[in-house]
């Protein structure tokens, strides 16, 4: 039994029951990528025989799978919508024949690909503070009847967090970050309430006018192109320089996505490059058009 859409727990959880629907005999993978979903993916090709390679990122967030490698039905491309900003050239890659999973988990608002052999994912959790949640879309999508649970044991960081601020209860949004990870399961009882009452277009407007500034103060500059309909998850900026130190002087802390690949064996690559210097400047709905101002101010007295 398969549906066009399955609730899921977590992006990692989601990944994993991509591959054990299209369970290819190779799956490529980019080396620029969450390390922990990574893990994740190897362990569910290892559950379908499926060998990992991966593949190349330049600078720019475009991908080369190197020319000589035939692509077949029988691969799998796993290709990323980066922070929301660059789609990848997925008809492209359909021509080549291969099966694709496009991980939008930081593309909330990009459009799914519906055809056969293509599955797309996305987080609810990342952007809009349920306690869980992702979804599966596609034409078929198999359902394989996942346990859920409540939820509530999941939310008290959520409020906490509202009342006493995100400091008090980080160290509660990691534990209950790594409680989501072990498992599969479902989405929870509650996140598939909340997701009912978010006001999609509300979020996506004020991320829209905040991406436009940033856009306006940086776009020339940036060696990241965002495609211009984006609707981001995060603004990555990449002005040639690491000012993460900085920018924590003036309060704004920014993530580094993603550190595995600031390791010795990739010292030189473009992978390397994008994650030492690459800003991830807050974009979400909680900011106004105020915040947005301070901090592209601040990034610019630190580069002058």
């Amino acid at each position: 039994s398969g549906d066009q859409i399955q609730y899921y727990n977590s992006g990692k959880t989601a990944a994993h029951y991509c591959i054990m629907q299209l369970k290819p005999k190779r799956l490529f993978v980019p080396r620029y990528y969450c390390p922990s979903t990574k893990g994740a993916i190897e362990k569910a090709a290892a559950e379908v025989g499926a060998q990992v390679l991966y593949y190349h990122v330049n600078r720019d967030l475009s991908v080369d799978i190197p020319a000589e490698i035939e692509l077949t039905s029988d691969d799998a491309i796993l290709l990323v919508n980066y922070f929301g900003v660059h789609r990848p050239d997925i008809e492209g890659w359909m021509k080549t024949g291969a099966k694709l999973i496009i991980d939008n988990c930081q593309a909330f608002y990009s459009e799914p690909v519906i055809a056969d052999n293509v599955l797309n994912f996305y987080s609810f959790k990342k952007d809009f503070g349920t306690p869980d949640g992702a979804f599966v879309i596609g034409s078929h999508v198999q359902n394989y009847n996942l346990p859920q649970e409540d939820g509530l044991s999941k939310c008290d960081y959520l409020l906490g967090s509202l009342v006493e601020g995100t400091d008090k209860w980080y160290k509660r949004k990691k534990e209950v970050d790594e409680e989501i990870a072990s498992d599969k399961l479902q989405a929870s009882i509650i996140t598939r309430m909340m997701i009912k009452s978010i006001d999609y277009e509300d979020v996506r407007n004020k991320r829209v006018a905040n991406f436009n500034l940033y856009e306006q103060a940086f776009g020339a500059d940036n060696l990241i192109k965002s495609d211009p309909d984006s609707v981001p998850y995060l603004y990555p900026l990449n002005l040639g320089v690491d000012i993460k130190k900085k920018l924590v002087e003036h309060k704004i802390f920014v993530p580094t996505l993603w550190a595995d690949t600031l390791e010795e064996q990739f010292a030189g690559t473009d992978e390397y490059l994008l994650s030492k210097n690459t800003l991830f400047m807050p974009i979400d709905q909680r900011y106004d058009e105020k915040d947005i101002r301070y901090i592209i101010d601040v990034v610019k007295q630190i580069i002058a």
